[in-house]
């Protein structure tokens, strides 16, 4: 089950999206282990040596394929930043929720009007061992920001959602992915916003689909720049 959603995440990243995004630390795929912590719970992402461990405990967190994303999303955050990954704000924690979130609602596994729909961690979560987190997370940057990283990254996994559904799923995995490669270490939610923004209009995506991240960024709490202005001719 991890090969699996480890391998085709990866697969779509660099095949479909066509964006290069792999290790940094060593080459050859991914390197993890399904039941990596002697029967503890807690799975992990490791920087220093790009290996992912999950842990066990309640439901086992190589069962579920949030968990197996969100440390995936910590992995993509350190290997597009070549070793930057940044948690000012819980902004690492928000993007493993935003790449786990982005391939489960990509399934139609529920409709918007159940609440499941804006589970992360629907199977290891939202159950007797543990509340899980969602992607409608009422709080606004930043003054909902209450220090906690697991908390605080819900803001930004939420916004990031919102554009998910307004212009579609690869259009904003691949802003997310590439404003990361425009961020570093001390990058704090606010940042990562301007560099999503950026990324897509580096990427040439319409003005109506720019206004509308700008719309919902700005609605989230970020402060953006001022939109760049197009001149078609000049009298």
């Amino acid at each position: 089950n991890t090969y699996w959603f480890l391998d085709q995440s990866l697969r779509y990243i660099n095949t479909t999206l066509g964006i290069s995004l792999m290790p940094y630390q060593y080459v050859g795929g991914i390197r993890f282990d399904p039941s990596g912590l002697s029967g503890a719970d807690n799975s992990h992402y490791i920087g220093s040596t790009g290996r992912i461990a999950f842990g066990e405990g309640g439901v086992d967190d190589a069962e579920d394929s949030d968990v197996i994303l969100h440390e995936l999303g910590h992995g993509l955050h350190d290997w597009a930043t070549s070793g930057g990954l940044s948690q000012v704000n819980g902004l690492s924690e928000g993007c493993g929720d935003y790449w786990a979130q982005s391939y489960s609602r990509s399934k139609n596994q529920w409709t918007t009007l159940q609440p499941a729909y804006h589970y992360v961690f629907s199977w290891d979560g939202h159950n007797p061992f543990w509340g899980g987190r969602t992607t409608n997370y009422g709080a606004l940057y930043p003054g909902g920001l209450v220090g906690q990283i697991h908390t605080d990254g819900q803001i930004w996994a939420t916004c990031l959602m919102k554009i998910y559904n307004a212009i579609g799923r690869t259009k904003t995995d691949m802003a997310f992915l590439e404003g990361l490669m425009l961020t570093n270490s001390t990058t704090n939610q606010q940042d990562a916003a301007i560099a999503f923004r950026q990324a897509g209009i580096n990427m040439g995506y319409t003005m109506g689909e720019l206004i509308q991240i700008t719309n919902f960024l700005t609605g989230c709490g970020y402060i953006l720049p001022p939109f760049p202005v197009l001149y078609n001719s000049f009298t």
